[in-house]
């Protein structure tokens, strides 16, 4: 598990469209250390080497996870404990691997077992953070940037046009994306994972002045949602860095959320705007009445699920935001509690002593809630590889079959 996006919960965000293309069976097998996986060697055109960063990894295949724990509902497959309580700013962004990152290291874990398949010392200091996306994990460093995952590590040297300090925004299929961090020259680009070539790159500011920061890809479409200062979201053409359309966004865009064809923003204090991905229209829009509010929703394939500070997730259709089913979940919700929908369930995460509740797709009936007594503060994270769902907290983290 990962700990996701700067909102506390595993994200691991997102199967539902970290524009990886990993498929589950890729994922399920098991870890192989003679040589790179099909998806590592796509950095091989870039001068990717196995360097200095292979070095921060060595195996731990022999480590058993424990077998058994005091926990409410779904018996795990496996359960795996930290030395030390997770640290889930640590890690940014999506993925699909189970793995726990604490101050200090990072456990990737096999999927079957929860065997330690691969151990990481966290790069630099407390501030300095991994994007996750799909199966591999990305650090960037001074004139380059790394790729980890179950293989080798690999690194590949920035292109020359490209300033030596930077930061990664994003990754879709074969591109990165990143932002230079010479404010005096602040540029957006784009990186080929192929051929290490700059795709593209443009000034950090948009036409209307305001910079433009966070992107989020938006899966299977090639179209980058940013932050602009200007509180504006902008989508821009993945493939060239051109500005597509922007709109004006509430709440200075603390959150945005992209489904397939849709990107949802926060509409006044209490309301979800959905706007359309192709031109930046209004679709719908739906809002709370008195202190309720709407936390940013999960949308993944053809769903959009809204969920509500005081526990209350529903189920709402994509072209005009009609309600399909409601339901009210035992604990409250904030930022950090992110689902994952596997299975034909929805699994959401909760404070330690909630749990995880596991909603039927269909209709909103809770199947089961899993809780445990272990000691702790945070809220659970959630992830899932489409095979095994990985949750946990604290120090521990626990694999269990989505049926």
């Amino acid at each position: 598990m990962t700990a996701g996006e700067q909102v506390g919960s595993i994200v691991f965000d997102e199967p539902e469209g970290d524009g990886s293309g990993v498929g589950a069976e890729e994922l399920a097998a098991e870890p192989r250390s003679s040589r790179p996986s099909r998806r590592q060697l796509l950095f091989g055109g870039a001068g990717l080497a196995a360097a200095g960063a292979a070095a921060w990894w060595w195996g731990r295949a022999g480590d058993e996870p424990e077998r058994s724990s005091a926990v409410e509902g779904p018996v795990p497959i496996w359960t795996f404990r930290a030395p030390e309580a997770q640290a889930p700013e640590r890690v940014t962004g999506r993925t699909v691997l189970p793995m726990v990152a604490t101050g200090e290291e990072l456990f990737l874990l096999t999927a079957e077992t929860g065997a330690v398949a691969k151990r990481m010392a966290m790069p630099g200091g407390p501030d300095d953070t991994l994007l996750a996306a799909g199966d591999l994990l990305y650090q960037t460093r001074i004139g380059r940037f790394s790729a980890h995952g179950y293989g080798i590590s690999l690194e590949v040297a920035n292109p020359p046009a490209l300033n030596p300090s930077w930061e990664l925004l994003a990754v879709e299929g074969e591109f990165l994306y990143g932002r230079t961090r010479d404010l005096s020259d602040e540029k957006l680009f784009a990186l080929s994972t192929t051929s290490g070539a700059m795709v593209w790159s443009r000034p950090g500011t948009g036409e209307d002045g305001g910079f433009l920061m966070d992107f989020q890809s938006v899966a299977g479409t090639r179209t980058l949602l940013a932050r602009s200062t200007r509180d504006e979201v902008v989508a821009l053409n993945g493939f060239t860095g051109e500005r597509l359309w922007s709109a004006p966004a509430d709440q200075g865009l603390t959150w945005r959320e992209a489904g397939f064809e849709h990107a949802y923003v926060a509409h006044r204090a209490t309301g979800i705007r959905s706007l359309s991905v192709r031109d930046g229209s209004v679709e719908w829009i739906v809002e709370e009445q008195g202190d309720t509010r709407l936390l940013r929703p999960y949308a993944t394939g053809g769903e959009v699920y809204l969920l509500r500070d005081n526990g209350v997730v529903s189920r709402n259709e994509l072209t005009d935001g009609r309600e399909l089913w409601s339901c009210q979940l035992p604990f409250r919700l904030d930022a950090r509690c992110r689902p994952v929908a596997v299975a034909g369930s929805l699994f959401v995460p909760g404070p330690v002593g909630g749990g995880v509740c596991a909603l039927n797709e269909r209709t909103g009936e809770v199947r089961w809630t899993f809780r445990d007594v272990e000691p702790g503060v945070q809220y659970w994270r959630v992830a899932t590889d489409g095979r095994h769902l990985f949750i946990g907290h604290d120090k521990v983290l626990y694999g269990l079959a989505p049926a």
